[in-house]
């Protein structure tokens, strides 16, 4: 779901499976269970993933067509302006922060996730953390979308690897539910995506081979498709790090959303708590 130039994000109706599509590039097939936690199988509708059973098969795991909704690219304008004594700048669909200048191994935070209010049939909301996508054509990102189906939300676990389109995986999630997330630059050509919800107790470990990127920037990312968010609950980021610091250390950028004509969207606050490590994302207009 990234954003920046010459670059389409995330989101779409699913149809064809993942593997053909992530094989293509050399990607390690299926989503592992991480060791450190439990193994759940794909969760049904009305009951949390079970910690016993093993990875799920290609058929609880699907990529999207052109048929839903895309994100944008990021068009954004790099030079940096400050808000009210912040380093903040208008970031299009994307709200958050993200930090560059450095080589980037590590992304990750908590959050809890929101509610959102369904006002039209398509739109949608994405929270994620990642690698890249701020000044080049690859991305490293897993997360939560919520999603406005013929007027009723729902909610999803996702990664991506663009070029490559989003893999929804099909755990049970809810409003609520509090998340943890990693993107992790392993080394070579290796990458391992984590996502955990505590709430429903299941976590996915998506470990790549022969993947290549320059780990160019790092992100914490509230993201709407086509411009439009649906109405969200405020959304806050806890413990936010990369490369292991926190945001401020690596003179991470404040990013607010808009509209194609310029209209604020979003409201992101500056990093607070006692390790200056969290932020909120909240909702201003669609």
């Amino acid at each position: 779901m990234t954003e920046r130039h010459a670059r389409r994000g995330h989101l779409a109706l699913r149809r064809a499976t993942p593997w053909t599509l992530l094989g293509a590039v050399g990607l390690a097939c299926g989503l592992a269970s991480a060791p450190a936690g439990p193994q759940p199988a794909r969760a049904t509708a009305g009951s949390p993933a079970s910690s016993t059973s093993s990875a799920p098969s290609v058929s609880s795991a699907h990529a999207v067509s052109s048929a839903h909704a895309r994100f944008d690219r990021y068009r954004g304008d790099t030079r940096k302006k400050a808000l009210g004594g912040r380093r903040m700048q208008n970031g299009y669909n994307w709200s958050g922060y993200t930090a560059i200048g450095h080589s980037f191994t590590t992304a990750s935070a908590d959050w809890t996730v929101p509610n959102i209010s369904c006002s039209s049939r398509a739109d949608a909301v994405a929270e994620w953390v990642g690698l890249d996508g701020w000044g080049n054509d690859t991305v490293e990102q897993i997360g939560i979308q919520e999603t406005c189906e013929n007027g009723s939300p729902e909610f999803e676990d996702w990664y991506e690897l663009y070029p490559n389109d989003p893999v929804y995986v099909g755990d049970r999630v809810q409003p609520g539910d509090r998340i943890h997330a990693t993107a992790r630059f392993t080394g070579g050509s290796s990458y391992e995506l984590t996502l955990q919800d505590e709430t429903q107790g299941w976590i996915r470990d998506k470990r790549i081979d022969g993947w290549f990127a320059p780990n160019e920037s790092a992100e914490v990312i509230v993201e709407a498709n086509r411009r439009a968010f649906p109405k969200f609950d405020r959304i806050d980021f806890t413990k936010v790090r990369f490369n292991g610091v926190t945001p401020g250390s690596v003179n991470a950028i404040g990013l607010w959303a808009s509209t194609g004509g310029g209209r604020q969207q979003t409201d992101v606050s500056p990093l607070y708590g006692p390790d200056l490590d969290s932020f909120s994302v909240a909702y201003i207009r669609e």
